[in-house]
């Protein structure tokens, strides 16, 4: 996948992303490294810790175990368990202590669109192996730090025209995901959102309305999210290319030009 990935990505001449994307990089990847390692340490078996992603992380978690197992079999197949715990450990620590830089290394830019303020906070190693902070998720936790309140007032017409244009989709095109971010739109425009911004954690709870916003310069998206981006790229006119689940499928692009695209 990495790889059909890395070219798609090679007939773009710029490749960019931006802080929303990047925060939950590091919420939704990072995080689980330390998790991985606490769960090492905790049962210092790696083959133990394989069986606890693969049979016991509960129904509510599989995004978890779907990022956990892929991390796990990258892992020296066919080592013994003793070799594949202490590789992992490693391999996990390096992957958590540089994943920053190797995200930033795939891209000619960071946008700071947003601006979210977790993006910006930098994972610290307190103790090897053991103790990382790598930032929270809610703004509410950020005691006022973040800055999206001010950057959505700056593209508030922006906003007002994406409200109405979402207000206007028809429902075989809506999605829940959807709806929110037009509620979400509602709030910011009659004030009631923007004066509680904080309160709000927009970055965590409405995030694909948020990348797109952030990436309303850009003219293609590429992405894996259908559903939200054929709504989002329709509105910003911007050529949408969708990478499938499944490797061997090939990227499916839709242009502006071929508008309308199918429906859900």
């Amino acid at each position: 996948m990495r790889q059909t990935i890395d070219r798609g990505l090679s007939k773009f001449t710029k490749r960019v992303s931006s802080s929303v994307p990047y925060q939950e990089f590091k919420r939704r990847l990072l995080h689980e490294l330390v998790y991985l390692l606490a769960k090492l340490e905790q049962t210092q078996s790696y083959q133990t810790t394989l069986s606890h992603v693969t049979s016991l992380i509960p129904q509510q978690q599989q995004r978890k175990m779907r990022v956990c197992l892929p991390l796990l079999h990258n892992v020296l197949p066919g080592a013994s368990d003793a070799e594949l715990t202490e590789r992992a450990r490693r391999y996990f620590r390096v992957l958590l202590t540089t994943g920053e830089e190797q995200f930033k290394h795939g891209l000619d830019a960071l946008l700071p669109g947003v601006n979210c303020f977790w993006s910006r906070a930098s994972i610290v190693e307190r103790r090897r192996y053991k103790r990382y902070d790598i930032g929270g998720s809610r703004c509410s936790k950020t005691r006022k730090k973040c800055e999206i309140g001010r950057e959505l007032t700056r593209v508030l017409p922006a906003c007002k025209e994406l409200h109405k244009f979402l207000c206007a989709l028809p429902a075989n095109r809506m999605t829940v995901e959807l709806e929110n971010a037009r509620d979400f739109l509602d709030r910011i425009l009659n004030g009631a959102a923007l004066n509680q911004i904080h309160d709000e954690d927009a970055c965590l709870k409405f995030g694909d309305l948020l990348i797109a916003i952030e990436s309303a310069s850009v003219a293609n998206f590429y992405t894996m999210n259908y559903r939200e981006s054929q709504a989002f790229c329709d509105f910003f006119n911007q050529t949408l290319t969708v990478r499938p689940n499944n490797p061997t499928n090939p990227d499916v692009t839709h242009t502006v030009t071929s508008k309308p695209w199918p429906t859900l």
